[in-house]
């Protein structure tokens, strides 16, 4: 039986009016969860609540079995969040500093770097280390944001369209370089309108939609 990594247990979150309303979720280890649904569902928001950086207003979100609010700090150095806009992440003046800067805080800088190294070569990027991550094309920053959410080898990532910008040689990187970490023992919550991504790497998949995860078939399923 696979651990449970991440469970949303009722979880009601909104602003001016709810945008979950009691949504429950659950990850094992090595499982990936797709998240689909229209722009503007809540998508975003689910992403941001179950890494600690949305208090939901009513349910609880537990991190390997215990309330993620309580661990807050503890909890984050075994994820990886890649956010919707890659500039949204970067602010470190090279792109080695930007993809090294959480495993540096875990590892030490030398163990850092090496595995911050690692990480863009996997991704076909370690001509861009010495480059500013502000300068670059928005498939590099998209590539160069996965190595930086798991370059400190978490185990557990939250992936808000980690495909998008990128072309169709990166996008086979990057399924490939998911599908291994999953191969590994990652686990993962992607949201996503990539149908494709959903077939190709998801244990499970859901539609957010009024609030609520209901099960979903990707197309290219029935196919």
């Amino acid at each position: 039986m696979r651990r449970e990594v991440l469970k949303a247990v009722d979880v009601y979150f909104g602003y001016s009016e709810d945008v979950l309303t009691g949504v429950s979720l659950s990850v094992g280890e090595g499982q990936f969860v797709a998240v689909m649904g229209p722009t503007g569902s809540g998508k975003t928001t689910l992403l941001l609540v179950l890494a600690g950086l949305l208090k939901p207003r009513r349910g609880e979100v537990y991190f390997m079995g215990e309330p993620l609010e309580g661990q807050l700090q503890a909890a984050r150095r075994q994820m990886g969040v890649v956010f919707q806009n890659p500039d949204d992440m970067f602010f470190n003046h090279t792109v080695r500093d930007e993809i090294a800067y959480t495993a540096v805080r875990i590892y030490g800088r030398e163990e850092g770097l090496k595995l911050a190294e690692e990480a863009a070569k996997a991704l076909g990027i370690e001509g861009l280390l010495d480059r500013p991550p502000y300068k670059l094309s928005g498939g590099q920053k998209r590539l160069v944001s996965l190595a930086a959410a798991t370059a400190h080898r978490p185990r557990l990532l939250l992936l808000d369209e980690p495909t998008t910008y990128l072309d169709e040689d990166a996008y086979e990187v990057v399924v490939n370089y998911l599908a291994k970490l999953k191969a590994g023992g990652v686990s993962a919550v992607i949201a996503t309108h990539d149908e494709e991504l959903a077939v190709r790497l998801a244990d499970s998949v859901y539609k957010l939609r009024e609030g609520k995860l209901t099960p979903y078939t990707p197309r290219r399923k029935l196919c």
